[in-house]
This record gives structure tokens, C-alpha cells and sequence, in this order.
């Protein structure tokens, strides 16, 4: 277990977070066929996601372009708070950094959360419509609201601890989109389908991807040796998997409404 930290995280927090940023190359195929195709998912014609139209706020908005710019809000908060970790590390850290840092702060909190947290919410209850997928994508904004408001408190009672755990939790759960697209990739490698016939995503996609971020945030705070004070939120999580797997229809290779 390390003891070296860098701002209150430990060394393999910090490791996690920047494995999570750069995982964010998985979407250049995704990012590529969608700027020469038109198109959201594989390069296949199968694994095309279906493009509707949804009403958002009484406006009809394609869900293609729904999902253009939830993709775009999530990348700018996630590039604008690894920025703050890179700036808050203690071996690069200046007045300037500590400039930038406070500055990028209300940024993200005034600006890049709440665009992100509407698109997000937005595409999780227009369009995603089978039960398990709605509720496991709907969850993830949630909980990073969650989280934000978490590291505020760190900060207001001067618990730099907690506001770096809960700032780690933020990011990893806003990284579950690289994690998911890997795990569907895995999918597609092992001959399985990634859209049920309905056209939604496969229930096990949201499933592993909800697991293997418990998984980084579970050893992520062990390595911190603070894995108790931080079981709250991942418990949270675990029991809305759990019941969902519980009273949901959910199908690992489809993605039954009923």
C-alpha cells in the first residue's frame, strides 16, 4: 500500500485517474464513424444505434444529436478536471497552478457540471428506454451530483481528504463511459451482440461497467487505506445494481422492456 499521495490521493488513485482520462481514446472509432457516416456506434450497420426523435423541454431533438452533445459536455469535464488533479499534484504544484486551479473550480461547478449533468439526464430518460439500462445510466449523473456535493462539504469543513475522495469518486463514475465502451468491445470480440433487436444497448454492458468501476473505486481507496470512511457511495451504487438485477427484467445479451 503506498503512503506517497499527491493531493491526498494516493499514488494508485492518481494512477487510476490518469488510466481513466487516456482510456477516453477507445471513442476515436466511435468519434471518426460519426463524422464520416452520420452515425452513433459501430462501424457496422448492426451495431448502429437507432436515431428517433425525442422531445427535449418541448423541443423534438434527434437523439443523435442528443448524443453529440452529451459526448462533448462529458469530454470538456472530464478534460477540465483531470486538469485540476494535474494541477493540485504536489511535485508540479505553483502559485500559478493554485491560480488555475481556483479558477477552473467555479468553471466546472457553474458551467461544465450542470451541462453535463442536463445532457446526461436528458439521454438517460428520453432515450434509453428498457428498464435496467435506464435506471444503471440515470444512476451514473446522479451520483457524480452526488459526489460534487460530497468534495463541496470536504471543502467547507476544511476536509481535504474528503474533497480529493470525493472529487476521485466523481471522476472515475464520469470515466465509466471509456469503461463501458471497452466492455462492449469485448462483447463484439467474443461474437456477442452489443444492441438488442429493439435497438437499445445490451443490459450486460451497463452491468460489467457498473462493476468494474466499483472494482477501480474499491481498490483506488484501499490503496489510500480509507476504504471505510468512502463505503457510503459505493454501497449506494451496489444496492441500486442489486435491486435493479432483482426486480428489473434484464437480459445479459438483450434488453427486454418487460
Amino acid at each position: 500500500m503506498s503512503t506517497k499521495q499527491t493531493l491526498a490521493l494516493s499514488r494508485t488513485q492518481f494512477r487510476l485517474i490518469c488510466f481513466a482520462f487516456i482510456a477516453n481514446l477507445v471513442f476515436i472509432p466511435s468519434i471518426s464513424t460519426h463524422v464520416m457516416q452520420g452515425t452513433w456506434g459501430g462501424h457496422a450497420a448492426m451495431n448502429h444505434l437507432p436515431d428517433s426523435v425525442v422531445s427535449l423541454l418541448g423541443f423534438s431533438v434527434e437523439s443523435y444529436t442528443l448524443i453529440a452533445w452529451h459526448a462533448a459536455a462529458a469530454l470538456a469535464l472530464a478534460a477540465a478536471m483531470f486538469a485540476q488533479f494535474v494541477l493540485a499534484h504536489r511535485e508540479v504544484r505553483s502559485a500559478r497552478a493554485v491560480a488555475v486551479h481556483r479558477v477552473l473550480g467555479p468553471l466546472i461547478l457553474g458551467t461544465l457540471l450542470p451541462v453535463f449533468l442536463f445532457f446526461a439526464l436528458a439521454l438517460s430518460l428520453a432515450v434509453i428506454h428498457t428498464p435496467f439500462n435506464h435506471v444503471m445510466f440515470t444512476v451514473l449523473p446522479v451520483m457524480i451530483f452526488y459526489a460534487v456535493v460530497r468534495a463541496l462539504m470536504g471543502l467547507w469543513h476544511g476536509d481535504q481528504v474528503l474533497h480529493a475522495d470525493s472529487m476521485f469518486l466523481a471522476f472515475m463514475l464520469l470515466e465509466s463511459a471509456p469503461v463501458y465502451r471497452i466492455v462492449m468491445f469485448f462483447f463484439l470480440w467474443l461474437g456477442g451482440p452489443v444492441l438488442a433487436p429493439n435497438g437499445e444497448p445490451v443490459d450486460g454492458g451497463a452491468l460489467f461497467r457498473t462493476l468494474i468501476v466499483l472494482a477501480l473505486l474499491t481498490f483506488g481507496y484501499w490503496s489510500a487505506g480509507r476504504l471505510r470512511r468512502n463505503l457510503l457511495p459505493l454501497v449506494l451504487i451496489g444496492s441500486v445494481l442489486a435491486l435493479s438485477l432483482v426486480f428489473l427484467p434484464w437480459s445479459l445479451a438483450g434488453a427486454p422492456s418487460r
